[in-house]
């Protein structure tokens, strides 16, 4: 018997329809007004610190589509896995800006990455014009780059600070939050042995600036122990052994999403440092889930902190992101909280540049437009100082102990029993009296009185 070819060719036909929209962002018919706006984000799909990123980058871009698009377009949001690799990170941003035609374009926080991409944008910005966000990355030469090689990286921002501007931080914590909070003296420093790290350790010649070993010492503080760790795999407990033997009362890891800070706490807990204070840098430290990750081993670390679901640090933006956000299982580092407000910030940028077609109003709009996001306030530095400019601003770039208030909060807390977060203080003076709302330095305690 001859068989009808009409139901198969239309199964065929639903099943190409079905792949095509796998492709295609998720619109509502008003949307379609436009070509769609791309945004790409090159990063480690597997990295717990940056898949968070992309996730909740495509919640922002899911909320913009569904209330209209930017300007009546949609926006197509493209991620390019780079597992980790420099070679393939510069692929995908050539992939992204020639054949996906994307105008903005972020790269993941590690600054060796960041600085192999930026190169590749350099080379293809005047014939596929398109605006690099680096999201996360400490690395001075960055934004230094945008100063000592215009113009060819006028495109180029920084949505994290670079290392001079945590001056200001560290300062507070080595003259206030150590010897008056934690009182505490003898110290012992972890640095996660990567480029971010350098400058602290090395000091910052070309402005001034010490080495934090010498910060510390300023405001009166002995360091006992430094040491170099790498950031995955270390064997933890000879270290801590040997910071024990150094009497150390407290061990300062300078540590980031690409630490190990899980296991690191669990070998502390297990360790002859049992009883030595850990403040961790950040890092998964500053979620919910870093409790779970080292089965209750973190009891009495503290660390700063951002996943914030009963503090309204912002009024109307902090809790409700952060719990849209867990309704997704996205755990809300700060660099993530920064990632969704990058969505909005492109938003922005390109209703005041009035669409995408001219980059150097594209440039003017990333220079002048600030927003409010869950953590402050997202504005970049136009002052032309090294390597301040177009990064996020956060302090005087011509005096760097000095912040901005309101720009952002960084709440510091200490794992108490059965998880409980207990919010200490705020990570800069001039947001102390917005900080005296919802924190209290006297709820610290000491590990080993935790534990009793």
């Amino acid at each position: 018997m001859k068989r009808s070819k009409g139901p198969m060719i239309f199964v065929l036909a639903m099943l190409l329809l079905g792949v095509m929209a796998v492709g295609m962002p998720s619109v509502c018919p008003a949307q379609q007004k436009g070509e769609p706006i791309v945004i790409g984000y090159i990063g480690m799909v597997a990295s717990p610190g940056t898949r968070p990123c992309m996730d909740i980058q495509k919640m922002a871009v899911e909320e913009i589509n569904a209330t209209g698009g930017v300007m009546g377009r949609p926006i197509k949001y493209i991620v390019m896995d780079n597992r980790g690799d420099t070679s393939l990170s510069v692929d995908a941003l050539r992939k992204l800006v020639i054949e996906d035609k994307a105008k903005f374009v972020s790269v993941e926080g590690r600054s060796e990455i960041s600085l192999a991409v930026q190169e590749a944008s350099g080379m293809l910005a005047r014939e596929y014009p398109h605006i690099l966000v680096f999201n996360g990355p400490m690395g001075s030469e960055l934004t230094a780059r945008v100063i000592d090689e215009a113009p060819k990286y006028d495109h180029c921002f920084r949505d994290w600070d670079p290392e001079p501007a945590h001056y200001a931080q560290q300062k507070y914590f080595f003259c206030k939050t150590l010897p008056q909070f934690q009182k505490t003296k003898k110290l012992a420093f972890l640095w996660e042995d990567l480029a971010w790290t350098t400058e602290w350790r090395r000091g910052i010649s070309y402005i001034n600036l010490p080495t934090w070993e010498d910060l510390a010492k300023e405001c009166g503080l002995e360091v006992v122990y430094s040491k170099a760790v790498k950031p995955r795999g270390t064997m933890y407990l000879p270290i801590l052994q040997e910071i024990a033997q150094s009497k150390a009362d407290v061990i300062y890891y300078f540590s980031s999403w690409f630490t190990d800070t899980e296991s690191f706490a669990k070998q502390w807990a297990d360790s002859a440092a049992r009883d030595i204070q850990v403040n961790l840098y950040g890092g998964v430290a500053q979620t919910r889930d870093f409790w779970r990750m080292t089965g209750g081993k973190a009891l009495g670390i503290v660390s700063s902190y951002t996943d914030l679901d009963d503090l309204d640090l912002v009024p109307g933006k902090t809790v409700s992101l952060v719990k849209k956000a867990h309704a997704r299982n996205i755990p809300m580092q700060i660099h993530v909280h920064i990632a969704y407000a990058d969505i909005y910030f492109f938003k922005a940028v390109v209703e005041q540049a009035k669409g995408t077609g001219d980059i150097k109003a594209l440039i003017k709009a990333m220079e002048e437009v600030e927003t409010e996001y869950s953590l402050g306030k997202t504005k970049y530095e136009t002052q032309k100082v090294k390597p301040f400019f177009h990064s996020r601003k956060r302090v005087n770039p011509r005096d760097p102990y000095k912040t901005y208030p309101g720009y952002f909060y960084q709440p510091i807390v200490q794992f108490q029993q059965e998880g409980k977060v207990a919010f200490l203080h705020e990570s800069c003076p001039e947001n102390e009296a917005f900080a005296a709302k919802w924190a209290d330095p006297k709820r610290y305690k000491k590990p080993a009185e935790l534990r009793k």
